[in-house]
């Protein structure tokens, strides 16, 4: 698994939590009809996540990262929405001021953030980028297998007297006939 997707994961659990802490202070910001808890919202909200943890886990890059930019988008839009588009007690500009406004907002603020994080999080593993890619290979043992894939169907490095780098200094030998009464040299 992949950092990206392994940090999506933490994303898609802390904004389980939030979500669902964000519910006990909706409740406490609204007045008397809308001021309880609806254990069915809390049971849909706890149940999305955990599909979505799942598909992150066990499912390819490219999709895991589909689901996981469609999960943050519908999340974010929905908040913007209800948050800061919509005309309503729980817009955070309309807000009657009281003791838990400040909380409630910042958990509104907190969604938002990790709603894009998740979001940029699924763009990152829907492409396939880890971070850990270089551009250029490195001085590592597998140079040698990484040039057959790269040469296969020609002629390889070695015939021509050119050997791949392994571990910086590497003594070489032609295999060719007439170099073998040559002397050992270094390539960088």
């Amino acid at each position: 698994m992949t950092k990206a997707r392994t940090l999506a994961l933490l994303v898609v659990a802390a904004h389980c939590i939030v979500a669902i802490w964000h519910l006990f202070l909706a409740a406490k910001i609204l007045p008397a009809p809308n001021n309880h808890v609806s254990w069915l919202a809390i049971i849909l909200i706890t149940s999305g996540h955990v599909v979505v943890s799942i598909l992150l886990w066990k499912l390819s890059d490219k999709v895991a990262g589909f689901v996981s930019v469609i999960f943050f988008l519908a999340a974010m839009s929905a908040d913007l929405y209800e948050h800061f588009l919509h005309a309503s007690q729980n817009n955070v500009f309309m807000l009657v001021r009281g003791d838990w406004t400040a909380i409630f907002s910042a958990s509104v603020f907190i969604l938002l953030a990790l709603e894009i994080v998740g979001c940029l999080l699924g763009t990152i593993v829907l492409s396939g980028r880890t971070g850990d890619d270089k551009s250029t290979p490195g001085l590592d043992a597998n140079f040698s297998k990484r040039n057959r894939k790269l040469f296969s169907g020609r002629a390889s490095l070695t015939s021509y007297g050119i050997c791949p780098i392994r571990n910086g200094f590497e003594p070489h030998i032609s295999r060719r006939p007439e170099n073998r009464d040559k002397p050992v040299t270094f390539f960088r």
